[in-house]
């Protein structure tokens, strides 16, 4: 809570720091399912003791995209706003699928202190929803689940409505805590079997920032389903800057690159070292299979060109080659060349191991991990958020 403090200031603003603080911890310890967990909140002002809601700016609140968040588990992405910043403690959470625990879950929450609002953004494989559709998502939300999630306000909690958005089941709710009014809106959409669900708070003063964050927020959360082919605790590389995402082993390392650039990871695999080389490259798309085997003959011009297979990431599609090539010493290198057509950009993702005369894409060969099919599969182009040119301010409510 001390470190939420920092730069702050004193005053009603310190009470709200220690009232987020407060939530978190509540929210963190809970044994609730996320789905279920109690929403951190910016607390509060209460009438008595002179503890009052921020005033809102004039001309509004201001919601500035700076950038894209992608979650340390590569599933999900959403803007990344000033003034909303992940908490020093806790700030996302990961929940894997166990025989005992059949759910598995990625989130984070943002937190404004300076206008006490906070988004919580989630997703989650929830078998009690594999239906995947709008009436089991309205049958699932009922007064019992939603007390779950607010009753932690302790003056109480109140639905206002709930109505379909096109395919969102968006549902306002009124909290009270220490005397003081916070409007709630929980955003919730079915993709396939996964739940994604953004929660927003805000104070009853500033009703325009809730509408304010929903049209920000929304029309960029993303679900990156190929992510969820590897294991929650694997690295994930985001660049935002390029446009893509990529996953791999959590004992790999980083030799080189920067956002923008090429990287470089090294890592082992039963016994065997491998390279995965990185990179976006701006104006060129792979048209069909020759041209996947001419990008490889013309980045490797002493390759042997084995196999190719189709990819295909939601909207976009590609090719995996398989190849063999020497390195500038002669050493012979099993390799393999992801290629993903992204918007405006090639996004390529290249293994190789000294491990002579493999084919990487070979069907049935027991020598070949099974993982570095999980880590061509996690090459991803992401869609970015937009960023604002301006700051937008929200009309005061």
């Amino acid at each position: 809570m001390a470190e939420l403090g920092k730069g702050i200031g004193r005053g009603g603003r310190a009470l709200r720091i220690l009232g987020v603080g407060f939530l978190i911890l509540v929210f963190v310890a809970s044994g609730l399912p996320w789905d279920s967990a109690a929403l951190p909140s910016a607390t509060p002002q209460a009438t008595a003791g002179g503890n009052a809601h921020p005033s809102v700016p004039a001309g509004g609140t201001s919601v500035v995209v700076v950038g894209t968040y992608v979650h340390p588990s590569g599933m999900f992405s959403v803007p990344k706003v000033s003034g909303w910043e992940l908490p020093g403690d806790s700030p996302e959470e990961s929940l894997a699928a166990t025989p005992d625990q059949p759910i598995t879950r990625a989130g984070a929450t943002f937190i404004n202190v300076a206008a006490a609002s906070v988004v919580h953004a989630f997703v989650e494989d929830n078998p009690a929803l594999s239906s995947g559709d709008l009436e089991a998502l309205q049958k699932y939300y009922t007064a019992e689940q939603l007390s779950a999630a607010w009753s932690r306000y302790n003056g109480g909690w109140r639905e206002l409505g709930r109505h379909i958005e096109g395919d969102a089941l968006i549902i306002d709710t009124e909290m009270t805590h220490e005397g003081l009014v916070y409007l709630g809106r929980q955003i919730a959409r079915l993709q396939d079997r996964w739940l994604m669900v953004m929660r927003l708070v805000a104070p009853n003063n500033n009703p325009s920032l809730i509408e304010r964050l929903q049209a920000i927020y929304q029309p960029h959360f993303h679900l990156w389903q190929t992510s969820i082919s590897a294991p929650m605790n694997w690295r994930t590389l985001a660049d935002t800057v390029a446009g893509y995402l990529i996953r791999f082993p959590s004992a790999w390392r980083q030799e080189d690159g920067k956002a923008g650039a090429p990287y470089t990871i090294s890592g082992e695999l039963d016994g065997q070292t491998y390279l995965l080389n990185t990179r976006a490259v701006p104006n060129v798309r792979i048209a069909d299979e020759e041209a996947a085997r001419a990008w490889v003959r013309e980045a490797y011009p002493r390759a042997t060109l084995q196999s190719v297979q189709p990819e295909v990431r939601g909207p976009y599609n590609g090719y995996t080659v398989s190849f063999l090539a020497p390195d500038p010493d002669g050493n012979q290198r099993s390799m393999s060349a992801t290629l993903i057509n992204g918007e405006g950009a090639l996004y390529t993702a290249v293994l190789q191991t000294l491990a002579e005369g493999r084919d990487l894409l070979a069907p049935g060969d027991n020598s070949i991990s099974p993982e570095l099919f999980r880590i061509r599969q996690t090459l991803t182009p992401l869609r970015l958020a937009p960023l604002s040119s301006l700051p937008t301010p929200t009309p005061a409510g």
